[in-house]
């Protein structure tokens, strides 16, 4: 899977997960008997803060699967590199 479809997958998520807890709390605070202004301002709430959340976090995964793939990448060619062609074979097929 390509990166870029990896982050376009990873902001879809953030957002459809941001929305669904946003309506859920909507649902939740419209049957309260609050005013209009306090059941928008949790929704706002819990949509901003999900979202940022969400995407903080997806953020750090990313980080962190580029970072393991460029730490194989680099260990394959170095220790690779340094086997006869049979050890080369072997390496790749485990």
């Amino acid at each position: 899977m390509s990166l870029s479809l990896l982050k376009k997958l990873v902001r879809y998520r953030t957002i459809t997960s941001a929305i669904a807890n946003a309506a859920v709390t909507w649902g939740i605070l419209i049957i309260a008997p609050l005013g209009l202004f306090a059941v928008i301002a949790c929704t706002l709430g819990v949509f901003i803060g999900s979202f940022v959340i969400g995407n903080l976090s997806d953020r750090a995964l990313l980080f962190l699967i580029g970072k393991s793939d460029r730490q194989n990448s680099i260990s394959d060619r170095t220790s690779i590199g340094e086997l006869s062609p049979q050890e080369k074979i072997k390496k790749l097929l485990k």
